[in-house]
C-alpha cells in the first residue's frame, strides 16, 4: 500500500536564479493539498532550497520511509531529477517512484527507456492525476484506466489517455502548512517569499516557450477574490511579506486584473509582489499602473526578447520592438523596477547584432537586463528549427545561460 507520500524536489542549481532569493515549489504544495484530502498521509521535502546532496537525500529517506516519492522537473532539472530517483531506490527499491512536470510531459519516452528508476510519469496536470494513480495502484486497479500517465508495461511504453484540465482553478487545496516558511526569503528587502499563482496557461504561442504547450493552449483564472483572499491569509498566518506570481501571463483579463488591484488596495496590507507580463499589457494599462504600484507590485518583468522586429515575427512574439521601450518608461515613471530579457544566439547572431542588442538595451533602459542565450527545448516548434545546429545535449545546462546552439557567423567563445 502506498500511503506515505513524499513529494520532493531534485537538488538542481544554476547559481544565477537563487541569487533573487528562495521560493516555495508551489506545483508540490497543490499536490500535496489534493492528495491529503483523499486520504494520504503527505510530506512536501524541498531539498533543492535546503541545499542537501544526494547523500543528504537518501539519509532522509531512510528516516521518514515514504511508500512514495513523487518529483517534478523541467528540462534543465531532468537528470538532477533521475540522479534523485536513483539515490532513493539505492535507499529502498521498494518504494515507488513518480515523475512529472513539463519535460516529462514531453519525452518521457526518452525517460522511461533510458531510465530503471522511475514507475511512472505524470504527463500534464497532475493535483487529480497523483490521486487517481494511488488509488488505482493501492486498489490493484489496472493503472491503464488512469488518465495522464505513462508508464513501462513488460518492456512496452504504456501512455494512457490525455486528463482534461481542473475547470475551476478556484477548486484547487493547496497545502501551504507543509512548509518549513523559515527557509524561504527575498534577498533583495529581506521579506518571506511566497510563491502565487492566479492563472493556468498562455494565449499566445512563442516558439521558444513550453507554456502553450503544457496547458494545450488554454487559458484559466482564478476569481480575483480566490487569490486575494490567499495572499491574506498567506500574509496574516505565515507572515509573508514578499509575493512573487508563478503566472505565465496574470494580466491577459483586464477586467479581471484590475479587480484583483482594487481588493488588493481595500485590504490594505504591507505587501509587495514581483511580476511577469506582456509589454503590450503595460501600454493598455497605463492609466492604472499606479494602481499597480498601490497595491505593491514593486517589480515587473517584461520579456523584449529581441531589438530585430524579424527575430520577434520568427518567434511568433507578436510584439513590436518600439513598444518595448515605451513600457519600461511608463513602469519607471510609476515607481516600479523594472526588468527584462534579450535572447542572443540564434544562428543568424553576429558580433554587429549583438552591439546592436547592447545599443537597444541601453536606450530601453530597464534597471535589469537579462542576455539569455536561447535555448530550444526538445519539445517545441525552435528545436525543429534549430536541431541542426545544437552543439550542447547535457539537458543540465538548458537554463539560458549556457550556449545550446552555434550560430553561422560567430564562434562559441566569442559568444561567451
Amino acid at each position: 500500500m502506498y500511503n506515505k507520500i513524499m513529494l520532493m524536489t531534485p537538488p538542481y542549481h544554476t547559481g544565477i536564479i537563487e541569487i533573487t532569493g528562495k521560493w516555495p515549489p508551489l506545483s508540490l504544495v497543490y499536490l500535496a493539498g489534493h492528495l491529503r484530502q483523499a486520504g494520504f498521509e503527505v510530506e512536501i521535502y524541498d531539498a533543492m532550497t535546503k541545499d542537501h546532496t544526494l547523500l543528504d537525500i537518501e539519509r532522509e529517506i531512510s528516516a521518514a520511509k515514504p511508500d512514495a516519492v513523487l518529483i517534478g522537473a523541467f528540462t534543465s532539472s531532468i537528470n538532477a531529477a533521475i540522479d534523485t530517483f536513483e539515490a532513493i531506490k539505492k535507499a529502498n527499491s521498494e518504494i515507488l517512484t513518480v515523475l512529472g512536470g513539463v519535460h516529462p510531459s514531453f519525452c518521457y519516452e526518452e525517460i522511461l527507456q533510458s531510465c530503471g528508476f522511475i514507475d511512472y510519469v505524470v504527463r500534464g496536470e497532475g493535483e487529480h492525476t497523483v490521486v487517481e494513480l494511488l488509488s488505482a495502484l493501492n486498489s490493484n486497479q489496472d493503472p491503464q484506466n488512469v488518465a495522464g500517465i505513462a508508464y513501462l508495461c513488460r518492456g512496452e511504453i504504456v501512455a494512457t489517455r490525455e486528463r482534461e484540465l481542473i475547470g475551476d482553478l478556484d477548486q484547487l487545496i493547496p497545502a501551504w502548512d507543509l512548509l518549513n516558511w523559515k527557509d524561504y526569503y527575498y534577498r533583495i528587502t529581506e521579506r518571506r517569499l511566497g510563491l502565487i499563482g492566479s492563472s493556468r496557461g498562455c494565449s499566445y504561442k512563442c516558439k521558444f516557450c513550453s507554456q502553450h504547450l503544457f496547458w494545450k493552449g488554454t487559458y484559466r483564472e482564478r476569481s480575483a477574490q480566490s487569490l486575494v483572499a490567499e495572499v491574506e491569509h498567506l500574509n496574516k498566518t505565515y507572515g509573508i511579506g514578499m509575493f512573487m506570481m508563478a503566472d505565465e501571463y496574470a494580466t491577459l483579463n483586464r477586467q479581471r486584473w484590475e479587480e484583483i488591484l482594487d481588493l488588493l488596495l481595500e485590504k490594505g496590507l504591507d505587501i509587495h509582489f514581483s511580476m511577469e507580463t506582456r509589454v503590450d499589457d503595460i501600454l493598455r494599462d497605463r492609466d492604472i499602473l499606479w494602481k499597480y504600484r498601490a497595491a505593491g507590485f514593486i517589480h515587473v518583468y517584461v520579456g523584449v526578447e529581441s531589438v530585430d522586429q524579424k527575430i520577434l515575427d520568427l518567434y511568433d512574439k507578436d510584439l513590436a520592438v518600439e513598444q518595448s521601450q515605451e513600457a519600461i518608461r511608463l513602469l519607471n515613471e510609476a515607481g516600479i523596477v523594472t526588468e527584462c530579457s534579450f535572447i542572443l544566439g540564434d544562428i543568424g547572431e553576429t558580433e554587429e547584432s549583438i552591439d546592436a542588442t547592447l545599443s537597444q538595451a541601453l536606450l530601453i533602459n530597464p534597471d535589469f537586463a537579462h542576455f539569455l542565450f536561447i535555448t530550444p527545448w526538445p519539445y517545441t516548434e525552435l528545436y525543429e528549427r534549430l536541431k541542426e545546429h545544437i552543439i550542447e545535449f547535457n539537458y543540465g545546462n538548458y537554463h539560458l545561460v549556457h550556449p545550446i546552439v552555434e550560430p553561422l557567423n560567430i564562434s562559441i567563445d566569442d559568444l561567451w
